[in-house]
């Protein structure tokens, strides 16, 4: 796993946490030192304004979300995200308008080019 944090503030250019496999949200919140119920929180904003995040989950056989499996690694770079946000714009409804206004900040091929940047940084 990889993390980049910014005392600077919103940085969004910075690629933000990749985790190369499926984890948990206890433990996506444990790697983001916050509360899981924070993490729930920033997963409920995501999945109600990023279709691609929520297109992420499994569906069950009833047609609804499968919220309770692990989060993809895109999920997991998205919540990075989102709590990025949240932590400069200190509101839900911010963060949300901020979504709404810029969503190329949040999807799968915003993730594959950092995270290819990423990873080709490290092969150097």
């Amino acid at each position: 796993m990889k993390a980049s944090n910014s005392a600077r503030g919103l940085d969004l250019d910075s690629p933000g946490l990749f985790c190369e496999t499926y984890v948990t949200k206890s433990e996506l919140a444990r790697i983001l030192n916050v509360a899981r119920s924070t993490l729930v929180s920033w997963d409920s904003i995501a999945l109600y304004h990023i279709d691609s995040y929520q297109q992420a989950y499994p569906v069950k056989a009833d047609g609804s979300t499968d919220r309770s499996c692990p989060l993809s690694p895109y999920q997991s770079w998205v919540l990075s995200r989102v709590g990025r946000v949240m932590q400069n714009l200190k509101s839900a409804e911010r963060v949300k308008n901020y979504i709404k206004k810029y969503p190329q900040e949040f999807t799968i091929a915003k993730f594959q080019a950092q995270f290819n940047q990423v990873t080709r940084g490290n092969a150097a």
